[in-house]
């Protein structure tokens, strides 16, 4: 098993303000993710908008933010 995995099931999840403040943990994770997603997009050359990477990394930042929504919605 992965530590990561380790630190996962780690976490106390038996109370809902326990699983609220652990969303809020992810959320803020995932906005971090986004936000460097949104810089390596924005650092591609004009000529290269059209790219893989381009359409790749615009579509991992709209993924991205519609997770956060659904998670910032769920609790």
């Amino acid at each position: 098993m992965s530590a990561f995995m380790s630190v996962l099931d780690s976490i106390d999840l038996s109370t809902r303000p326990k699983r609220r403040h652990t969303v809020s943990h992810i959320v803020a994770v995932l906005i971090r993710l986004c936000n460097a997603e949104i810089a390596y997009r924005d650092r591609i050359p004009d000529s290269l908008q059209d790219s893989g990477a381009y359409v790749a990394a615009d579509e991992s930042i709209e993924l991205l933010t519609d997770a956060i929504d659904a998670l910032m919605s769920a609790y």
